[in-house]
């Protein structure tokens, strides 16, 4: 059984499975960790007003989308008996992942994986296959919906 689970979630299309996939995992004394890690070329501060919403909409609706691929995961979550905490940092992907996981001494990191050509991966590297290779512990990687 896992104690400490960090999912790394981004709304793509292995949500729903990542989701199913941590509720079987998740056991009674399971720290369930949501994370969405936002882009921080596009990061708001906490206390944006509506005028900086406005003038960086980019950004506006970035922070809006992550916020609500949270709190579906955590309504999610909650319906199947499991109790989750969401957070929403920004900067690269695999690196704030990674760094999480240590900091909550994580048994586990479950993410999701985009199959990618090798010119998409050129392009675009993996945020999985990155976290594959520095993470601080295992790592389930789930690839249906993709």
């Amino acid at each position: 059984m896992f104690t400490t689970l960090l999912v790394a979630l981004d709304g793509g299309p292995q949500h729903d499975a990542l989701l199913d996939l941590v509720s079987h995992l998740a056991g009674p004394r399971s720290r369930v960790h949501l994370l969405c890690v936002l882009d921080p070329e596009f990061t708001l501060p906490t206390d944006a007003s509506e005028a900086d919403r406005r003038e960086y909409a980019a950004a506006a609706r970035q922070h809006a989308h992550a916020e609500a691929v949270l709190a579906d995961a955590l309504a999610d979550l909650r319906e199947r008996g499991v109790d989750a905490i969401a957070q929403l940092p920004s900067g690269d992907p695999g690196e704030v992942i990674s760094a999480h996981a240590r900091h909550l001494h994580a048994d586990l990191i479950v993410i999701g994986h985009r199959h990618l050509s090798r010119l998409q991966r050129l392009l675009d590297s993996s945020v999985a296959h990155w976290t594959l290779d520095h993470a601080p512990c295992p790592v389930l990687v789930e690839t249906r919906g993709s």
